[in-house]
């Protein structure tokens, strides 16, 4: 009996809360399909008004609705459409019901596009109304019809036919036979050539500002070309502002003249920075650039990173040669001090580079370095000068450069020295390393990860350390300190191996916005052909997309021997 009196009493608080809910208009639509009810719930007035409008105001849109259906229908090419509708008042509001049926959509028959003046023979115009023209059996839309018009004014402009205009545009339906014909006709007059162009700045000589600019006075009008121009400039490294148009105001003969403002970036930049890395310890950096030691475009660079572990100052003179969007030459010097749990290194190093960044996005860097290193490895301490020449090859793609979902990193290098009186020893080494992520269901994405390394050598022992190889870390092994795994002497120090294999995978998956968990594995070791051991480990991460870039968390354990039951690992950027 009380359980009966306590579900009448619930029954009746839920019918009180629900009738103290504010009402709610409704306009219930059936029959269509999502796209045509979407648009018909955007043009109907009666969508817009509340159940404390005035009854007769209702009535009049509800009047009015048969007709904004049919225009909603019609701009989809539903010329057919019948509907049958409802109006209820009650106490606390209005109701309309409409059942519609859309009926056939109509079919465009025939795209007939007429181009006149220059454009008659433009390649890529004629493209265009091409792809336009295969439209033809499809349902008729007025949005692709009116963008139809648009594509053709906005190829004319992109090309330099300012003066162009349509001479005729007719939509014409034909509702009983349920088709309809398209029929343009477009004016494009001449077509405009460059004309001169009027640089203003005063930082760089003008012949080498002019290597920036892919616009040639008297070819063809292209906005690409400015556009194109407007990046290389953008990106060369001297200007904040880049500001380029044609003025179109004073075409002349059938030439129009180019403005180009060039405002410049500061001559010193400085940086400072703090970080923190598992592998490395406590950061400290800072940098100095000089954009332009003169009016050719030379710059000048200097960079000193300061850690426990890995420590490292820099300086580089860059001169462009004669492509300077991709081109460049350089020479510096360099002083790196390393201290790790497996050895100690102190090394200078003097190097010429030559850079060269190809169009299909490959960069290459071919250098010739002059290393000094001083070394401890398995207790014993050595020293060893080098003359290396070699090059590198980097591409890197991504979707997005601050948070990808999609692309990869493949890097090449190549380099070696022969015994000879300014390198104390002779070798070969080569290495390959590659990242690759894709995207999966529910905001995930797979990492995959791996890396390969030899090394031909005629004296181990006289090899620094610095082009040894050693595997563990954040960007290696996880579960495995700082270059924690290698080769080891007799006594069981480790003393770097000839060959380096690393493999990974990792699954991350997004919980918020800007928030993610990561789960992995990663095998592999630094090893010489005698003596192959795989060392392996895995762990789960957390991933921070901050304003600044990625930071990545994780705590990873050693699936093989270690020296430690499980390693704490902290870094920030992507791996591509």
């Amino acid at each position: 009996m009380h359980i009966i009196q306590r579900l009448i009493r619930l029954t009746g608080l839920i019918i009180l809360l629900c009738s103290s809910l504010p009402a709610v208009a409704e306009v219930n639509l059936s029959g269509l399909s999502d796209e045509a009810e979407t648009n018909v719930k955007l043009t109907l007035s009666l969508e817009q008004e509340a159940c404390d409008s005035p009854e007769w105001k209702i009535g009049q849109l509800f009047v009015k609705a048969a007709q904004e259906i049919d225009l909603a229908l019609r701009a989809l090419g539903y010329y057919h459409a019948v509907n049958t509708k409802q109006l209820q008042f009650d106490d606390r509001c209005w109701h309309a019901q409409f059942d519609i049926h859309s009926g056939p959509q109509i079919i465009v028959d025939s795209i007939e596009i007429v181009l006149e003046g220059d454009a008659d023979k433009d390649e890529k115009f004629n493209k265009l109304c091409e792809k336009l023209r295969s439209d033809v059996g499809m349902g008729l839309n007025h949005g692709r019809y009116e963008s139809m018009k648009s594509r053709i004014e906005s190829m004319a402009m992109e090309r330099g036919y300012f003066e162009g205009r349509f001479l005729e545009k007719t939509l014409l339906v034909n509702k009983p036979q349920n088709t309809a014909q398209i029929r343009l006709v477009y004016d494009a007059g001449q077509r405009v050539f460059f004309g001169d162009i009027d640089i203003d700045q005063d930082i760089l000589d003008p012949d080498f500002v002019q290597k920036f600019i892919s616009v040639e006075p008297d070819a063809y009008y292209t906005s690409t070309q400015l556009a194109k121009t407007h990046n290389t400039l953008s990106k060369s490294g001297y200007f904040e502002m880049v500001d380029i148009h044609p003025e179109l105001e004073q075409i002349k003969q059938n030439r129009v003249p180019i403005s180009l403002k060039l405002y410049p970036k500061k001559t010193h930049h400085y940086s400072f920075g703090l970080g923190y890395d598992t592998d490395k310890g406590p950061l400290l950096a800072a940098s100095y650039m000089n954009r332009r030691l003169n009016r050719r475009g030379h710059f000048f660079n200097a960079d000193i990173d300061l850690s426990p572990v890995l420590s490292t100052a820099t300086a580089e003179y860059s001169v462009p040669l004669e492509n300077p969007v991709s081109d460049f030459f350089s020479f510096g010097g360099g002083l790196k001090r390393e201290d790790t749990d497996s050895y100690k290194s102190l090394s200078g190093k003097l190097s010429a580079r030559l850079k060269h960044a190809f169009d299909s996005g490959w960069k290459q860097t071919l250098f010739v370095d002059s290393v000094y290193e001083s070394f401890t490895a398995d207790s014993k301490k050595d020293s060893t000068l080098l003359l290396l020449p070699g090059g590198s090859w980097l591409r890197s793609v991504a979707d997005n450069p601050l948070r990808p979902t999609r692309g990869y990193r493949l890097e090449l290098n190549l380099t070696g020295s022969y015994k000879n009186p300014i390198s104390d020893i002779s070798m070969a080494q080569g290495s390959i390393a590659a990242v690759w992520t894709h995207p999966l269901p529910w905001q995930a994405r797979i990492i995959t990860r791996a890396e390969q390394g030899a090394t031909l050598v005629d004296n181990f022992d006289k090899l620094p350390t610095s082009y040894r190889y050693y595997a563990g870390g954040m960007n290696s092994i996880r579960g495995y300190s700082y270059k924690e795994l290698g080769p080891k002497d007799a006594q069981g120090h480790v003393i770097g191996g000839r060959f380096l294999s690393v493999v990974s995978i990792e699954y991350e998956q997004s919980i918020l916005d800007d928030w993610g968990v990561a789960a992995f594995i990663d095998g592999g070791n630094a090893y010489n052909l005698d003596n192959i051991e795989i060392k392996a480990g895995a762990g789960l991460g957390a991933r921070w997309y901050s304003p600044i870039g990625l930071i990545r968390v994780d705590v990873a354990v050693p699936l093989s021997e270690s020296d430690s039951s499980f390693q704490f690992h902290f870094a920030a950027g992507t791996r591509l």
